[in-house]
């Protein structure tokens, strides 16, 4: 047994133990829906009031359940840090990095930093090619930049023979399996960022050409043509485990870093869907979720009832408002926001375990198929919480 499935027989033990904390719709639930099994849990839950979800309070839950406590809690867990594979000079030009945000150009260097020298380069769905134009700029070696969309091909072609780099653009649909024949001829593919099925096309296809390197940043994996998840590797696929999309999203929710307006807007939002939510179960005397269609910030501002006169609209309910006020449910929307927050607060001890279990399934398929696999870490989770690499040698 090798030791990245030594690791996911762990996490999978894991996750499947106490699958009724974290696989659950979070929004569809009145009650605590794990309540019977974590009795000691859901009493603390209900009794924390509008105390804040911090270190002490995820020190009190591990108290009561000290299995919580492993190895696999991002707070405990071992950092994993991927050696890098060369020195960035970091005087570039300021004209090189002309256009990308701060944070994404330090995602970029510290990405090409862990990602070994090579003849030439496939940039996995580009997009401006911003990845490329660093491995170009730097290597002076053939880079060629796959992405379906043709407006940014044409851009990025511009910028390269603004800069006078070895970078060109493939315009091509990677699901459609158009990129195949420019992976087959690549020494190297890298992809930083590449959501759901983009991703795993890359894996698999350069499985299938032989492609000699890999340096990819999986995201996203909830972007998925399939309702369930299908495990790559075989290990995976002997896993107890069900996954839907929604499980999937988990893996990658992180605690919320938005500035405070944008922080009160969503909570405002929730608390007025889980008040209309409230609302047509009683209306409807149907006790089952009904989801309701986005709305524009702004409208929030306009009060609950205004919310609610609109959802009802959306969902053609306008006939039952006469007969069933709003006004007694905003208080309970505003209770089952409390409750939804430490729901997820309880399921997001199990965000890093999840997400370590996905990176795994795809490093072990890689090792299955002949390839040499280092998983870790390229940058701190300040620069990117989505910071796992996956790198691959074929043997």
């Amino acid at each position: 047994m090798t030791s990245f499935q030594q690791r996911f027989q762990s996490l999978d033990i894991w996750l499947k133990t106490h699958q009724a904390l974290w696989q659950f719709d979070t929004f569809h639930q009145f009650k605590t829906p794990w309540r019977d099994d974590y009795l000691a849990l859901a009493d603390y839950l209900e009794n924390h009031g509008l105390q804040p979800i911090d270190d002490a309070f995820y020190a009190e839950v591990c108290r009561l359940c000290p299995e919580l406590q492993t190895p696999f809690n991002e707070k405990a867990q071992e950092k994993n840090t991927l050696t890098t594979k060369r020195t960035l000079t970091n005087d570039f030009p300021a004209y090189v990095s002309a256009g990308i945000k701060g944070r994404k150009w330090s995602q970029i260097q510290a990405f090409v930093a862990h990602t070994p020298h090579a003849n030439n380069y496939l940039e996995w769905c580009a997009g401006k090619g911003h990845l490329g134009k660093l491995l170009a700029f730097e290597d002076r070696h053939p880079v060629h930049s796959l992405e379906w969309q043709k407006s940014l091909c044409e851009a990025g072609e511009q910028e390269a023979k603004r800069l006078k780099i070895p970078q060109t653009f493939i315009h091509a649909d990677v699901l459609k399996g158009e990129g195949q024949e420019a992976l087959a001829n690549a020494h190297c593919a890298v992809a930083l960022h590449a959501c759901g099925d983009l991703h795993r096309e890359l894996i698999k296809q350069a499985v299938a050409v032989h492609t000699a390197s890999l340096c990819i940043s999986p995201c996203c994996y909830h972007l998925t043509q399939d309702e369930y998840y299908q495990p790559l590797s075989q290990t995976a696929q002997q896993s107890a485990l069900t996954l839907r999309q929604a499980d999937l999203k988990l893996a990658v929710k992180e605690v919320a870093t938005a500035g405070a307006r944008e922080q009160r807007l969503k909570q405002l939002e929730l608390t007025y869907r889980l008040g209309f939510d409230a609302w047509q179960r009683t209306a409807r005397q149907q006790d089952d979720y009904l989801p309701v269609p986005s709305i524009q910030k702004n409208r929030l501002n306009q009060g609950f009832h205004t919310f609610c006169q609109w959802a009802a609209e959306q969902k053609g309910l306008t006939d039952l408002t006469s007969k069933t006020a709003f006004e007694n449910f905003e208080a309970i929307g505003q209770s089952r926001y409390q409750q939804v927050q430490k729901l997820e607060a309880i399921s997001q001890l199990f965000r890093p375990a999840l997400e370590h279990w996905l990176v795994l399934d795809r490093a072990m398929y890689l090792e299955e198929h002949g390839y040499h696999v280092e998983i870790g870490e390229f940058c701190d989770k300040s620069l990117t919480p989505r910071n796992w690499m996956i790198r691959a040698t074929r043997t």
